[in-house]
């Protein structure tokens, strides 16, 4: 179960990497383009995430995914007989990964987690994904596409299936976000409460333990 926490981390490190890449790709693009969902709509959906290493080693994970535009982005990730074991949890001013697994949990700013990823990333890079409104896309070691799209009740699209990886000399890494059943729903909690008994990890242990895991697997 320890584990489950450190693919947890992983995953949010390539969803980063695509994020920083794909606002590059498409920042004079998206200049002139409005979005069409407006601030407050909340969307929930479950969730299917797979990790893998390239080679032999998979991991699949299920959950669910909460969003309200402009304001936060929610995945709660589950194992074996639903037990959840993670959320990462993404607003405006921070990140927060939480490992029930390991009682341990990380909070960090935007400069701190793009200190952490070596390229800059932001709220507004992460939301583009989440929301189908990045672009299929591979430059600098990064692919990223989108293999659906589902249709909301009123005609607006949102991402069914989404495919990322990482790749550099040694090691690839790809993960694959699955998502079904999408309704419109605010009847959540828009902020994840910690438990005062769980460990609070630094930025630093955060890099590390990302490091520790591009270089092996």
């Amino acid at each position: 179960m320890k584990h489950i926490h450190y693919y947890i981390v992983l995953c949010l490190a390539i969803l980063c990497m695509a994020a920083c890449s794909s606002s590059r790709k498409v920042a004079v693009e998206k200049a002139s383009v409005s979005s069409l969902w407006k601030d407050g709509e909340s969307v929930v959906a479950r969730s299917g995430v797979t990790l893998s290493d390239g080679r032999s080693k998979t991991i699949k994970l299920n959950g669910t995914l909460r969003m309200r535009r402009n304001d936060v982005i929610q995945l709660n990730v589950t194992y074996i007989l639903g037990i959840q074991v993670g959320t990462m949890e993404l607003t405006r001013d921070s990140v927060l990964l939480l490992s029930r697994a390991t009682r341990q949990y990380v909070v960090m700013s935007y400069p701190e987690l793009s200190a952490i990823i070596g390229r800059t990333v932001t709220f507004d890079d992460m939301q583009n994904i989440f929301w189908g409104e990045a672009k299929d896309f591979a430059v600098r070691g990064v692919d990223w596409k989108y293999g659906s799209m589902s249709a909301m009740e009123d005609g607006r699209t949102l991402p069914g299936e989404v495919s990322m990886s990482f790749s550099n000399a040694s090691s690839k890494v790809a993960v694959s976000l699955k998502l079904s059943k999408h309704a419109y729903n605010d009847a959540w909690a828009r902020r994840t409460s910690v438990k005062s008994s769980y460990e609070r990890l630094s930025p630093e242990q955060a890099m590390r333990l990302i490091m520790m895991l591009m270089g092996t697997l």
